[in-house]
């Protein structure tokens, strides 16, 4: 077996090996969905907000506070607040709302898909339409 062999024997096992882990999820892929980003913002929030002094990170504070002003009205905003910031169960939010934990995690899946292009717009642009 010459070297060109060998390396073709080695590419086809590592594409399949890879392929596999994919397949059953074991292996992550590195880039996020832009509802991903929104949720991981979301729980660093209560962070964000206690650093002062610096602009970058002020500037993400004051994008999450309007992002989060524009679901203001809906009736389960409150859902939000309580997950990220409170670390609050779908349960006990659901028991003291009265509604199912199904309801809340659907509910607060659409908020997130709300809020996501707001925070997000570019990367939900590229997720819609060339991907």
């Amino acid at each position: 077996m010459n070297e060109r062999e060998v390396r073709q024997i080695i590419e086809e096992t590592v594409g399949a090996t890879v392929a596999g882990l994919k397949a059953t999820g074991l292996l992550k892929n590195d880039r996020r969905t832009a509802k991903e980003k929104t949720e991981e913002l979301l729980r660093q929030y209560p962070f964000f907000k206690k650093v002062k002094g610096k602009r970058r990170t002020e500037r993400i504070v004051e994008s999450i506070e309007a992002a989060l002003r524009s679901i203001g009205e809906d009736p389960y905003c409150d859902i939000i607040r309580r997950f990220y910031f409170e670390n609050e169960s779908r349960e006990k939010i659901a028991e003291s709302l009265c509604i199912s934990p199904t309801t809340v995690s659907r509910n607060k899946a659409r908020l997130i898909g709300e809020l996501a292009p707001r925070l997000f717009s570019d990367e939900v642009i590229t997720e819609l339409f060339f991907e």
